[in-house]
């Protein structure tokens, strides 16, 4: 057995408004989807694609080389053990050069340490690999599809504020019409 179901188009108590309402609120939640399933993944590709070309530019203008701690690794560890010590590494064209970068905690006076240096043989910092290019895109993802959430929950709350105060101001103007006919019904 079948029941049939009014349709709510019909129902007396739903105003026009009320029907807007769910109208407007469906078309964001369609919005929403097809925001939430291209947008966070079109912003992800472009910051990958960012910091893949900033990784090639690094890797084509920095390069390792050997250097050689000329103290004991020294201060407070930086993490995982990293401590700062003043380092000494020869260029290819035999020219010597010093500076103060990150090593292993246990690494002493002498010790060959791998440290990068650009076109200019100054320290420079290991060329972005492409884990982190990776991670730059899905954190990228991740936030722009909290973002799209929160400006659809912005704008739902607005479209309920504006349909509101449309509501209200029909709803007094209606009560102005009636309530002059309510009060004469009243005992005194």
């Amino acid at each position: 057995m079948t029941t049939h179901h009014p349709r709510r188009r019909h129902d007396s108590m739903r105003r026009a408004c009320d029907r807007c309402q769910s109208r407007l609120h469906a078309c964001l939640l369609v919005l929403l989807v097809v925001a939430l399933a291209t947008v966070p993944y079109l912003a992800g590709r472009a910051a990958y694609a960012a910091e893949s070309r900033i990784a090639a530019r690094q890797s084509a203008t920095r390069h390792p080389v050997t250097a050689h701690a000329m103290t004991d690794a020294q201060g407070v560890s930086v993490g995982n053990g990293v401590r700062w010590a003043p380092v000494r590494w020869t260029d290819g064209r035999g020219g010597s050069h010093a500076g103060f970068t990150q090593v292993p905690g246990d690494t002493a006076e002498g010790g060959a340490v791998e440290v990068w240096v650009d076109g200019s043989e100054r320290l420079a910092k290991p060329p972005t690999t492409r884990q982190e290019a990776v991670a730059t895109g899905w954190f990228t993802s991740v936030m722009v599809a909290v973002a799209v959430l929160l400006v659809h929950f912005g704008a739902r709350a607005a479209l309920a504020a504006a349909v509101d105060r449309r509501r209200y101001e029909r709803w007094a103007a209606e009560w102005r019409v009636v309530e002059p006919l309510w009060s004469k019904r009243l005992p005194t």
